[in-house]
Protein backbone atom coordinates (compact mmCIF):
# COMPACT_ATOMS: atom_id res chain seq x y z
CA UNK A 1 0.00 0.00 0.00
CA UNK A 2 1.04 3.17 -0.47
CA UNK A 3 0.61 6.21 2.01
CA UNK A 4 1.30 8.88 -0.70
CA UNK A 5 -1.72 7.72 -2.71
CA UNK A 6 -3.77 7.52 0.69
CA UNK A 7 -3.36 10.85 1.76
CA UNK A 8 -3.49 12.50 -1.58
CA UNK A 9 -7.13 10.61 -1.82
CA UNK A 10 -7.77 11.95 1.53
CA UNK A 11 -7.64 15.68 0.13
CA UNK A 12 -9.40 15.33 -3.12
CA UNK A 13 -11.58 18.12 -3.87
CA UNK A 14 -15.22 18.30 -5.55
CA UNK A 15 -15.38 14.69 -6.20
CA UNK A 16 -18.97 12.35 -5.75
CA UNK A 17 -18.98 10.31 -2.81
CA UNK A 18 -19.39 7.17 -5.21
CA UNK A 19 -15.73 8.69 -6.86
CA UNK A 20 -14.24 9.05 -3.63
CA UNK A 21 -14.86 5.72 -2.56
CA UNK A 22 -13.20 4.47 -5.83
CA UNK A 23 -10.43 6.78 -4.89
CA UNK A 24 -10.02 5.28 -1.36
CA UNK A 25 -10.25 1.76 -2.90
CA UNK A 26 -7.51 2.02 -5.37
CA UNK A 27 -5.30 4.10 -3.21
CA UNK A 28 -5.56 1.05 -0.68
CA UNK A 29 -4.05 -1.13 -3.80
CA UNK A 30 -1.52 1.29 -4.94
CA UNK A 31 2.38 0.73 -4.84
CA UNK A 32 5.09 3.07 -4.19
CA UNK A 33 5.05 3.94 -8.11
CA UNK A 34 1.33 4.72 -7.91
CA UNK A 35 -0.26 1.56 -9.52
CA UNK A 36 -2.35 -0.46 -8.57
CA UNK A 37 -3.74 -4.34 -10.07
CA UNK A 38 -6.36 -5.18 -8.18
CA UNK A 39 -9.64 -6.89 -9.60
CA UNK A 40 -12.68 -5.07 -10.49
CA UNK A 41 -14.80 -7.52 -8.23
CA UNK A 42 -12.13 -6.76 -5.10
CA UNK A 43 -11.83 -3.04 -5.90
CA UNK A 44 -15.82 -2.52 -5.79
CA UNK A 45 -15.92 -4.46 -2.25
CA UNK A 46 -13.36 -2.82 -0.96
CA UNK A 47 -15.31 0.10 -2.47
CA UNK A 48 -18.67 -0.83 -0.82
CA UNK A 49 -19.71 -0.37 -3.97
CA UNK A 50 -22.04 -3.08 -6.86
CA UNK A 51 -19.59 -3.57 -10.04
CA UNK A 52 -20.95 -1.49 -11.95
CA UNK A 53 -21.20 1.29 -10.04
CA UNK A 54 -17.69 0.99 -9.70
CA UNK A 55 -16.79 0.91 -13.03
CA UNK A 56 -18.84 4.30 -13.62
CA UNK A 57 -16.93 6.17 -10.75
CA UNK A 58 -13.64 4.81 -12.08
CA UNK A 59 -14.67 6.01 -15.35
CA UNK A 60 -15.73 9.63 -14.19
CA UNK A 61 -12.40 9.85 -12.29
CA UNK A 62 -10.48 8.60 -15.47
CA UNK A 63 -12.49 11.53 -17.27
CA UNK A 64 -10.93 14.13 -14.94
CA UNK A 65 -7.54 12.40 -15.40
CA UNK A 66 -7.12 11.60 -11.85
CA UNK A 67 -6.24 7.85 -12.76
CA UNK A 68 -5.77 6.47 -15.78
CA UNK A 69 -6.41 2.50 -16.97
CA UNK A 70 -3.12 1.26 -18.37
CA UNK A 71 -4.49 -2.14 -19.07
CA UNK A 72 -7.91 -3.13 -19.21
CA UNK A 73 -7.24 -6.71 -18.38
CA UNK A 74 -9.58 -8.22 -20.36
CA UNK A 75 -10.19 -12.02 -19.24
CA UNK A 76 -10.43 -14.74 -16.14
CA UNK A 77 -7.48 -13.89 -14.09
CA UNK A 78 -6.30 -10.61 -15.84
CA UNK A 79 -6.59 -7.81 -13.60
CA UNK A 80 -6.62 -4.29 -14.64
CA UNK A 81 -3.75 -1.92 -14.58
CA UNK A 82 -4.78 1.27 -12.89
CA UNK A 83 -2.22 4.54 -12.38
CA UNK A 84 -3.54 6.63 -9.67
CA UNK A 85 -2.22 10.00 -11.21
CA UNK A 86 -3.91 11.63 -7.94
CA UNK A 87 -0.99 10.32 -5.69
CA UNK A 88 1.34 11.79 -8.14
CA UNK A 89 0.68 15.16 -8.33
CA UNK A 90 -1.09 16.02 -5.14
CA UNK A 91 -1.99 18.00 -3.01
CA UNK A 92 -1.49 15.25 -0.30
CA UNK A 93 -3.21 15.71 3.65
CA UNK A 94 -0.72 15.99 5.98
CA UNK A 95 -0.22 14.27 8.99
CA UNK A 96 0.65 10.62 9.71
CA UNK A 97 -1.84 7.95 8.11
CA UNK A 98 -2.68 5.03 9.62
CA UNK A 99 -2.34 2.94 5.64
CA UNK A 100 -2.62 -1.12 7.72
CA UNK A 101 -5.85 0.11 9.63
CA UNK A 102 -7.17 2.59 6.88
CA UNK A 103 -6.90 -0.87 4.48
CA UNK A 104 -8.49 -3.07 7.19
CA UNK A 105 -11.77 -1.11 7.27
CA UNK A 106 -12.02 -0.88 3.93
CA UNK A 107 -11.78 -4.63 3.70
CA UNK A 108 -14.02 -5.79 6.71
CA UNK A 109 -16.36 -2.71 7.44
CA UNK A 110 -20.19 -3.31 6.41
CA UNK A 111 -21.01 0.40 6.31
CA UNK A 112 -21.94 2.21 3.16
CA UNK A 113 -22.47 5.63 1.68
CA UNK A 114 -21.66 8.42 3.88
CA UNK A 115 -20.69 6.02 6.79
CA UNK A 116 -18.23 4.34 4.43
CA UNK A 117 -16.52 7.15 3.59
CA UNK A 118 -16.51 8.63 7.37
CA UNK A 119 -15.16 5.35 9.07
CA UNK A 120 -12.25 5.33 6.53
CA UNK A 121 -11.30 8.85 7.06
CA UNK A 122 -11.36 7.97 10.60
CA UNK A 123 -9.30 5.14 10.14
CA UNK A 124 -6.26 7.21 8.05
CA UNK A 125 -6.35 10.03 10.67
CA UNK A 126 -5.71 7.53 13.78
CA UNK A 127 -2.81 6.61 15.91
CA UNK A 128 -1.87 3.26 16.71
CA UNK A 129 -4.41 3.28 19.62
CA UNK A 130 -6.65 3.65 17.20
CA UNK A 131 -7.13 7.13 18.41
CA UNK A 132 -8.39 10.16 16.64
CA UNK A 133 -6.91 13.03 18.39
CA UNK A 134 -6.13 16.76 17.66
CA UNK A 135 -8.77 16.34 14.60
CA UNK A 136 -11.42 19.47 14.54
CA UNK A 137 -14.72 18.48 12.75
CA UNK A 138 -13.97 20.67 9.87
CA UNK A 139 -10.61 18.75 9.59
CA UNK A 140 -12.56 15.05 9.85
CA UNK A 141 -15.28 16.16 7.16
CA UNK A 142 -13.29 17.88 4.75
CA UNK A 143 -11.05 14.42 4.92
CA UNK A 144 -14.09 12.62 4.06
CA UNK A 145 -15.30 15.01 1.60
CA UNK A 146 -18.66 15.67 2.98
CA UNK A 147 -20.71 18.70 4.42
CA UNK A 148 -22.04 19.18 7.81
CA UNK A 149 -25.19 17.38 7.70
CA UNK A 150 -24.04 14.49 6.10
CA UNK A 151 -21.11 14.21 8.20
CA UNK A 152 -23.54 14.35 11.64
CA UNK A 153 -26.03 10.93 9.98
CA UNK A 154 -22.80 9.05 9.31
CA UNK A 155 -20.94 9.10 12.56
CA UNK A 156 -24.98 8.92 14.19
CA UNK A 157 -24.55 5.65 12.38
CA UNK A 158 -21.46 4.68 13.17
CA UNK A 159 -21.96 5.52 16.82
CA UNK A 160 -25.01 3.38 16.58
CA UNK A 161 -22.68 0.27 14.49
CA UNK A 162 -20.76 0.46 17.43
CA UNK A 163 -17.53 1.04 15.09
CA UNK A 164 -16.85 4.99 16.35
CA UNK A 165 -16.33 5.78 20.03
CA UNK A 166 -16.57 9.04 21.64
CA UNK A 167 -13.85 8.97 24.58
CA UNK A 168 -13.89 11.87 25.33
CA UNK A 169 -15.43 14.98 24.55
CA UNK A 170 -13.69 18.24 23.89
CA UNK A 171 -16.71 20.62 26.01
CA UNK A 172 -14.65 23.92 25.04
CA UNK A 173 -12.80 26.74 22.83
CA UNK A 174 -9.88 24.61 20.84
CA UNK A 175 -10.82 21.49 23.06
CA UNK A 176 -11.38 18.65 20.09
CA UNK A 177 -13.04 15.47 20.63
CA UNK A 178 -11.49 11.76 21.06
CA UNK A 179 -12.87 9.13 18.86
CA UNK A 180 -11.63 5.55 18.96
CA UNK A 181 -12.52 3.04 16.26
CA UNK A 182 -13.29 -0.53 16.79
CA UNK A 183 -10.59 -2.68 15.34
CA UNK A 184 -11.57 -4.34 12.04
CA UNK A 185 -9.62 -7.22 12.33
CA UNK A 186 -10.63 -8.32 15.73
CA UNK A 187 -14.35 -8.07 15.17
CA UNK A 188 -14.53 -9.77 11.74
CA UNK A 189 -10.94 -11.43 11.01
CA UNK A 190 -12.42 -12.25 7.19
CA UNK A 191 -12.13 -9.64 4.73
CA UNK A 192 -15.83 -8.94 2.77
CA UNK A 193 -16.59 -10.88 0.44
CA UNK A 194 -16.62 -9.49 -3.27
CA UNK A 195 -20.02 -9.35 -4.68
CA UNK A 196 -21.20 -12.38 -6.24
CA UNK A 197 -22.28 -11.70 -10.06
CA UNK A 198 -24.09 -14.73 -10.53
CA UNK A 199 -26.01 -17.24 -7.60
CA UNK A 200 -25.52 -20.48 -7.58
CA UNK A 201 -28.91 -22.34 -7.16
CA UNK A 202 -29.89 -24.68 -4.12
CA UNK A 203 -29.26 -28.68 -4.37
CA UNK A 204 -33.01 -29.16 -3.73
CA UNK A 205 -33.64 -26.96 -7.11
CA UNK A 206 -35.79 -28.39 -10.24
CA UNK A 207 -33.49 -27.85 -13.50
CA UNK A 208 -34.91 -25.14 -15.63
CA UNK A 209 -33.43 -27.80 -18.70
CA UNK A 210 -34.55 -31.45 -18.12
CA UNK A 211 -33.65 -34.19 -21.26
CA UNK A 212 -37.18 -35.39 -23.28
CA UNK A 213 -37.12 -38.64 -24.31
CA UNK A 214 -36.64 -39.82 -27.80
CA UNK A 215 -39.72 -39.90 -29.74
CA UNK A 216 -41.36 -43.15 -30.24
CA UNK A 217 -41.87 -43.92 -34.01
CA UNK A 218 -45.22 -45.09 -35.85
CA UNK A 219 -44.23 -48.72 -35.27
CA UNK A 220 -43.32 -48.83 -31.90
CA UNK A 221 -46.85 -46.63 -31.16
CA UNK A 222 -48.23 -49.26 -33.05
CA UNK A 223 -46.40 -52.25 -31.38
CA UNK A 224 -47.88 -54.33 -28.37
CA UNK A 225 -47.74 -52.81 -25.28
CA UNK A 226 -44.95 -55.52 -23.72
CA UNK A 227 -42.59 -53.97 -26.35
CA UNK A 228 -42.90 -50.24 -25.14
CA UNK A 229 -43.77 -51.04 -21.49
CA UNK A 230 -39.93 -51.03 -21.00
CA UNK A 231 -40.29 -47.22 -21.39
CA UNK A 232 -41.33 -45.53 -18.27
CA UNK A 233 -44.25 -42.84 -18.66
CA UNK A 234 -45.89 -41.06 -21.44
CA UNK A 235 -43.08 -40.61 -24.51
CA UNK A 236 -42.87 -37.55 -26.05
CA UNK A 237 -44.19 -39.67 -29.68
CA UNK A 238 -45.76 -37.13 -31.93
CA UNK A 239 -47.59 -39.43 -33.95
CA UNK A 240 -50.44 -41.14 -32.55
CA UNK A 241 -52.28 -44.70 -33.98
CA UNK A 242 -54.33 -43.71 -36.68
CA UNK A 243 -58.30 -43.53 -36.53
CA UNK A 244 -60.50 -44.32 -38.95
CA UNK A 245 -61.11 -42.00 -41.32
CA UNK A 246 -57.87 -40.01 -40.16
CA UNK A 247 -56.19 -40.14 -43.25
CA UNK A 248 -58.60 -38.15 -45.09
CA UNK A 249 -58.09 -35.57 -43.22
CA UNK A 250 -56.88 -32.00 -43.89
CA UNK A 251 -52.67 -32.00 -42.64
CA UNK A 252 -52.15 -28.92 -39.71
CA UNK A 253 -48.93 -28.53 -41.73
CA UNK A 254 -51.18 -27.30 -44.87
CA UNK A 255 -52.90 -24.35 -45.21
CA UNK A 256 -56.33 -23.51 -45.83
CA UNK A 257 -56.82 -22.09 -49.44
CA UNK A 258 -59.18 -19.92 -48.19
CA UNK A 259 -59.77 -17.87 -44.88
CA UNK A 260 -62.24 -18.71 -42.70
CA UNK A 261 -65.62 -16.74 -42.68
CA UNK A 262 -65.88 -16.53 -38.91
CA UNK A 263 -62.84 -16.18 -37.41
CA UNK A 264 -62.25 -17.30 -34.18
CA UNK A 265 -62.98 -16.24 -30.51
CA UNK A 266 -59.38 -16.28 -29.23
CA UNK A 267 -58.09 -15.16 -33.06
CA UNK A 268 -55.94 -12.15 -32.60
CA UNK A 269 -57.55 -9.02 -33.83
CA UNK A 270 -55.20 -6.94 -37.30
CA UNK A 271 -54.21 -3.77 -37.21
CA UNK A 272 -56.10 -1.12 -35.45
CA UNK A 273 -57.94 1.15 -37.65
CA UNK A 274 -58.20 3.95 -34.97
CA UNK A 275 -54.17 3.09 -33.65
CA UNK A 276 -52.25 6.78 -34.07
CA UNK A 277 -48.97 4.55 -33.81
CA UNK A 278 -49.97 2.38 -36.84
CA UNK A 279 -51.71 5.50 -39.19
CA UNK A 280 -49.73 8.48 -38.23
CA UNK A 281 -51.40 11.87 -38.61
CA UNK A 282 -51.15 13.45 -41.80
CA UNK A 283 -48.19 16.24 -42.16
CA UNK A 284 -49.90 20.14 -42.13
CA UNK A 285 -50.48 22.08 -44.99
CA UNK A 286 -47.45 23.47 -47.03
CA UNK A 287 -45.06 20.95 -44.94
CA UNK A 288 -43.85 20.15 -41.41
CA UNK A 289 -42.10 23.94 -39.50
CA UNK A 290 -38.81 23.95 -38.65
CA UNK A 291 -39.81 25.13 -35.43
CA UNK A 292 -42.28 21.89 -34.58
CA UNK A 293 -41.66 18.79 -32.95
CA UNK A 294 -43.68 15.56 -32.38
CA UNK A 295 -43.70 14.14 -28.73
CA UNK A 296 -45.27 11.28 -27.30
CA UNK A 297 -48.66 12.40 -25.39
CA UNK A 298 -50.14 9.99 -22.62
CA UNK A 299 -54.02 9.67 -23.03
CA UNK A 300 -56.44 7.01 -21.69
CA UNK A 301 -59.25 5.28 -23.73
CA UNK A 302 -62.83 5.05 -23.05
CA UNK A 303 -62.15 2.41 -21.89
CA UNK A 304 -59.52 3.33 -19.11
CA UNK A 305 -56.72 1.82 -20.70
CA UNK A 306 -53.43 4.24 -21.03
CA UNK A 307 -52.53 4.92 -23.97
CA UNK A 308 -49.56 6.73 -26.15
CA UNK A 309 -49.81 9.09 -29.64
CA UNK A 310 -47.84 11.48 -31.67
CA UNK A 311 -48.66 14.77 -31.29
CA UNK A 312 -46.94 17.81 -32.66
CA UNK A 313 -46.35 20.86 -30.86
CA UNK A 314 -45.11 24.42 -32.44
CA UNK A 315 -42.17 25.43 -30.06
CA UNK A 316 -42.86 28.77 -31.23
CA UNK A 317 -46.48 28.89 -29.95
CA UNK A 318 -44.73 27.40 -26.78
CA UNK A 319 -42.59 30.44 -26.38
CA UNK A 320 -45.28 32.90 -26.48
CA UNK A 321 -46.89 31.64 -23.36
CA UNK A 322 -44.16 32.36 -21.36
CA UNK A 323 -42.30 34.96 -19.64
CA UNK A 324 -39.21 35.68 -19.42
CA UNK A 325 -37.72 35.56 -15.42
CA UNK A 326 -36.96 38.57 -13.78
CA UNK A 327 -34.63 39.50 -11.44
CA UNK A 328 -36.62 38.78 -8.62
CA UNK A 329 -37.70 35.65 -10.11
CA UNK A 330 -34.10 34.39 -10.15
CA UNK A 331 -33.62 35.64 -6.98
CA UNK A 332 -36.13 33.51 -5.40
CA UNK A 333 -34.77 30.55 -7.49
CA UNK A 334 -31.40 30.99 -5.74
CA UNK A 335 -33.02 30.78 -2.18
CA UNK A 336 -34.65 27.95 -3.19
CA UNK A 337 -31.25 26.19 -4.52
CA UNK A 338 -29.81 27.19 -1.25
CA UNK A 339 -32.68 26.04 0.89
CA UNK A 340 -32.30 22.46 -1.43
CA UNK A 341 -28.58 22.14 -0.82
CA UNK A 342 -28.93 22.29 2.96
CA UNK A 343 -31.65 19.68 3.26
CA UNK A 344 -30.24 17.15 0.80
CA UNK A 345 -26.86 17.39 1.29
CA UNK A 346 -23.68 18.18 -1.63
CA UNK A 347 -23.58 15.06 -2.88
CA UNK A 348 -27.37 14.38 -3.35
CA UNK A 349 -27.75 18.15 -4.72
CA UNK A 350 -24.73 18.22 -6.82
CA UNK A 351 -25.97 14.90 -8.56
CA UNK A 352 -30.03 15.64 -8.86
CA UNK A 353 -30.47 19.40 -8.16
CA UNK A 354 -27.81 20.93 -9.36
CA UNK A 355 -28.83 20.89 -12.99
CA UNK A 356 -32.14 22.47 -12.67
CA UNK A 357 -32.45 25.26 -14.22
CA UNK A 358 -35.09 28.48 -14.31
CA UNK A 359 -36.10 29.02 -17.72
CA UNK A 360 -39.42 31.08 -17.71
CA UNK A 361 -42.03 31.89 -16.40
CA UNK A 362 -45.46 30.65 -17.27
CA UNK A 363 -49.25 32.83 -17.01
CA UNK A 364 -49.59 32.11 -13.74
CA UNK A 365 -46.56 33.09 -12.29
CA UNK A 366 -44.86 30.15 -11.33
CA UNK A 367 -41.15 29.36 -11.96
CA UNK A 368 -40.69 26.53 -14.74
CA UNK A 369 -37.91 25.16 -14.08
CA UNK A 370 -36.27 22.75 -16.73
CA UNK A 371 -34.04 19.31 -15.95
CA UNK A 372 -31.86 16.98 -17.68
CA UNK A 373 -34.26 14.21 -20.21
CA UNK A 374 -32.42 11.34 -18.80
CA UNK A 375 -33.19 12.59 -15.03
CA UNK A 376 -36.35 14.38 -14.90
CA UNK A 377 -38.89 11.80 -13.80
CA UNK A 378 -36.63 10.66 -11.39
CA UNK A 379 -36.63 14.16 -9.97
CA UNK A 380 -39.80 15.07 -10.54
CA UNK A 381 -41.04 11.57 -8.34
CA UNK A 382 -38.22 11.79 -5.67
CA UNK A 383 -38.03 15.90 -5.12
CA UNK A 384 -40.89 16.78 -6.54
CA UNK A 385 -42.50 17.71 -3.39
CA UNK A 386 -39.72 19.16 -1.16
CA UNK A 387 -38.95 21.16 -4.51
CA UNK A 388 -42.54 22.87 -4.01
CA UNK A 389 -42.85 22.71 -0.37
CA UNK A 390 -39.39 25.26 -0.59
CA UNK A 391 -40.70 27.05 -3.29
CA UNK A 392 -43.82 28.05 -0.82
CA UNK A 393 -41.57 29.15 1.43
CA UNK A 394 -39.95 32.12 -0.36
CA UNK A 395 -43.76 32.63 -1.23
CA UNK A 396 -43.43 31.44 -5.24
CA UNK A 397 -45.33 28.30 -7.44
CA UNK A 398 -42.78 26.24 -9.17
CA UNK A 399 -43.00 23.25 -11.31
CA UNK A 400 -40.95 21.44 -13.79
CA UNK A 401 -41.07 21.77 -17.63
CA UNK A 402 -42.75 19.52 -19.64
CA UNK A 403 -41.28 18.20 -22.81
CA UNK A 404 -42.16 21.04 -25.27
CA UNK A 405 -40.80 23.49 -22.59
CA UNK A 406 -37.48 21.76 -22.14
CA UNK A 407 -37.67 21.34 -25.91
CA UNK A 408 -37.96 24.87 -26.85
CA UNK A 409 -35.88 26.83 -23.69
CA UNK A 410 -34.41 24.74 -21.92
CA UNK A 411 -30.27 23.57 -22.06
CA UNK A 412 -30.88 20.10 -23.45
CA UNK A 413 -32.58 20.90 -27.30
CA UNK A 414 -29.14 20.77 -28.60
CA UNK A 415 -28.68 24.22 -29.74
CA UNK A 416 -25.74 26.26 -27.67
CA UNK A 417 -27.20 28.82 -25.48
CA UNK A 418 -30.86 28.23 -25.75
CA UNK A 419 -32.32 30.86 -23.70
CA UNK A 420 -30.47 33.71 -25.14
CA UNK A 421 -31.11 32.05 -28.86
CA UNK A 422 -34.89 31.97 -28.34
CA UNK A 423 -35.36 34.80 -26.64
CA UNK A 424 -36.78 37.76 -28.97
CA UNK A 425 -39.63 34.86 -29.33
CA UNK A 426 -40.57 34.60 -25.82
CA UNK A 427 -43.23 36.41 -24.73
CA UNK A 428 -41.35 40.13 -23.42
CA UNK A 429 -44.56 41.05 -21.36
CA UNK A 430 -43.71 40.76 -17.45
CA UNK A 431 -45.86 37.60 -16.15
CA UNK A 432 -47.07 38.79 -12.60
Amino acid sequence: MSHVAIAAALDLDEVAAGERLAAFSLASYASREHRAWPGTSSAAARAGLSRSQYLAARSSLEKRGLVAVEESGGGRGNSPTVRVRFAETGPWLEGQINAALFEAVLGRSRSRGAARLLVAALAALADDELAIVDRTTDEIRSAAGMADRTYRRARAALLASGELVLDTAGGGRAKTNRWLLSDPRAVDPCPAPAPRTRIAPSRTARPLIAAAKPPLTLDAARAPLSETSRVKGPGLTGVSVTNPGQDRTVSAETPAQTPAETPAPNARAGSEPKNLRTYPPNPPEGGSSPESIVIEQAYRTAAGRRRTRPVRVDLAEVRRGLGLPAAEDRAAWERIRSTLLEAVGESTFALWLEPLELIAVDRNGALVIAAPADTVSWVQARFGRIIAAFAERVGHQLRLADEPERRALGPNDGRADAVFAVAPEINQTEVS
